[in-house]
C-alpha cells in the first residue's frame, strides 16, 4: 500500500516511473527506519511520506527524521543527499521523475562521496570485501546478491 505511485492508484496501470516512486519510498524507509504505513504510531506519524514533509526540506530539522538506531553514526550530508534523491523520485508527475538508471547513478555518486572509514561517521560503504574467503562464505554471497540487486 505505502509504495503505490499516485498514477497507479488512480489508473491501476504500472509504468517504469511507478517503480521510481516506490524506490523513493524505500529510500525514506532506509533513512528513517520506519515503514511507509505504521498504525502503531501516533496519528500524525502513521504515514511516512506525510510525517517527513516538514523535515526533509529544512536542513536544520532533517536530522530529526534519521533512524535513531544509527546513534548518530552516519554521514549526515550523504543522508541529506539521499533524502533529496528520494524527493526527486516522489514527484507527483511521473514524467518529471528521474529514470531508474539515473537514480542508480545518483545513489552510486552519493555512496562514493561518503566519508572514508577514518572518519568519525560510518561510511555508507561498510560491507566487507566480497573477495574475502572465510567461514562466512554463504553470508558474503548473500550480501553480494543484495548489492547486485540494489545496483540493478
Amino acid at each position: 500500500m505505502g509504495y503505490a505511485a499516485p498514477e497507479y492508484v488512480g489508473t491501476g496501470r504500472l509504468r517504469s516511473k511507478s517503480d521510481v516512486w516506490s524506490y523513493g519510498v524505500f529510500l525514506f524507509e532506509l533513512i528513517t527506519g520506519r515503514r511507509p504505513l505504521d498504525r502503531n504510531r501516533p496519528k500524525s506519524e502513521q504515514k511516512l511520506l506525510e510525517w517527513i514533509k516538514p523535515y526533509v526540506s529544512d536542513s536544520k530539522k532533517f536530522h530529526q527524521i534519521l533512524d535513531p538506531r544509527l546513534e548518530g553514526k552516519y554521514p549526515l550530508k550523504s543522508a541529506q543527499r539521499l533524502g533529496t534523491l528520494a524527493n526527486q523520485c516522489l514527484v507527483k508527475n511521473p514524467k518529471k521523475r528521474p529514470k531508474m538508471s539515473e537514480v542508480l547513478e545518483m545513489v552510486n555518486q552519493i555512496v562514493e562521496a561518503s566519508p572514508a572509514s577514518g572518519s568519525s561517521e560510518l561510511p555508507l560503504k561498510s560491507l566487507p570485501s566480497m573477495e574475502t574467503s572465510n567461514s562466512n562464505n554463504n553470508e558474503m554471497k548473500n550480501k553480494k546478491k543484495i548489492l547486485d540487486f540494489i545496483k540493478w
